[in-house]
C-alpha cells in the first residue's frame, strides 16, 4: 500500500470522477485538504508493470474514518483489511461492492446501503410560474425551512437532537455553498428542497419537503426542479440523492434522475 503524494492530487481525481455519486464525500475532502499532511492521507494498492500500473483500490484516511474505492472492485481485501486494522477504524464509507467485501472482517460494525441517484441534466421543465412562486432561501429563512420539516411526514425531524441545532445548521450551509429552493403558494413557504455543496462540481440533496395540507399537487417537483436548474447555473455537473426506501425515488426519476451503484457505511 504505497502514500500518495501531492502531485498525484490531478490523477486522484479524475480516477474519482468515474463514479461521482459514489465519490461525493472522498472528492470533497481532497477538494479542501492536501492529501498528504496529519490529517487526510490517501493510500493505494497498485498493480501492474512500470510503465502500465493501475490502481485496485484507493483509500483514504481522515483521523480514524476510512472512505474505499475501486473502479472495477477487483483487489487484495486480505492485503486491505490488514491495513486497515494497523490502526483505529472509527467508520468506514464507499462503495457498497467493495465494503461487502471488507465487512466480514469486522463483525462489530454495522452495515447500512443506500443506493445513489444521479442527475446530470434537465429536459424542459414543467414549472407552472403562474400559480406559485419560487425563490432562493436565504439563512434568514433556516427558521422556516425547518418547522416544514417538523410537519412532514417524510422529513419529520428527530427532536433528540434540539430544534436551533438544525435552524443553526441549515442558516450555516445558506450561508455557505447551500442552495434551498421555496415554493411560495398562498404567501406560505409549503414546499423545499435543498442541496449541499459536496465539493466544486457536484451537489448532493440533503432535504426535501412539503406541507401535507399540499401533498400531491405537484409543488415538490417544481421545488426540485428550481434547485437543479439553480445548481446546474452555478456550475454543477451530477446532482445526487442518496437513499435506503425513499417516496422521492419515483419523483426524482420523474425529473430525470437515474439510478446507479449502491453507497455504504459501516460504523
Amino acid at each position: 500500500m504505497r502514500r500518495l503524494k501531492e502531485s498525484e492530487r490531478s490523477r486522484l481525481r479524475e480516477y474519482l470522477l468515474a463514479e461521482p455519486e459514489i465519490n461525493l464525500f472522498f472528492i470533497g475532502l481532497i477538494e479542501n485538504n492536501s492529501i498528504n499532511s496529519d490529517d487526510v492521507m490517501v493510500f493505494a494498492e497498485e498493480s501492474g508493470t512500470d510503465q502500465d500500473m493501475k490502481w485496485d483500490i484507493v483509500i483514504l484516511r481522515y483521523y480514524d474514518n476510512y472512505v474505499l474505492y475501486s473502479y472495477d472492485d477487483i483487489f487484495p481485501v486480505k492485503k486491505v483489511v490488514d491495513f486497515l486494522k494497523m490502526d483505529i477504524v472509527d467508520s468506514l464509507n464507499g462503495k457498497a461492492s467493495v465494503l461487502r467485501k471488507i465487512a466480514p472482517f469486522f463483525p462489530h460494525m454495522k452495515m447500512e446501503e443506500k443506493v445513489t441517484l444521479r442527475l446530470d441534466g434537465l429536459n424542459e421543465t414543467a414549472i407552472d410560474k403562474g400559480k406559485v412562486k419560487l425563490r432562493l432561501l436565504t439563512p434568514q429563512d433556516a427558521g422556516k425551512i425547518v418547522e416544514l420539516y417538523s410537519l412532514s411526514k417524510d422529513c419529520a425531524l428527530n427532536y433528540g437532537k434540539e430544534k436551533n441545532d438544525y435552524i443553526a445548521e441549515r442558516r450555516g450551509r445558506l450561508a455557505g455553498e447551500g442552495i434551498a429552493i421555496g415554493l411560495i403558494y398562498k404567501h406560505r413557504l409549503v414546499s423545499v428542497a435543498e442541496i449541499a455543496a459536496d465539493n466544486d462540481i457536484t451537489g448532493l440533496i440533503v432535504g426535501i419537503a412539503t406541507h401535507p395540507k399540499y401533498y400531491g399537487r405537484g409543488f415538490a417537483t417544481q421545488a426540485i426542479t428550481a434547485l437543479c436548474e439553480e445548481a446546474f447555473r452555478r456550475g454543477k455537473k451530477h446532482i445526487c440523492f442518496l437513499h435506503e426506501n425513499s417516496n422521492t425515488t419515483s419523483l426524482l426519476k420523474n425529473i430525470g434522475f437515474e439510478e446507479k451503484n449502491q453507497f455504504a457505511l459501516l460504523h
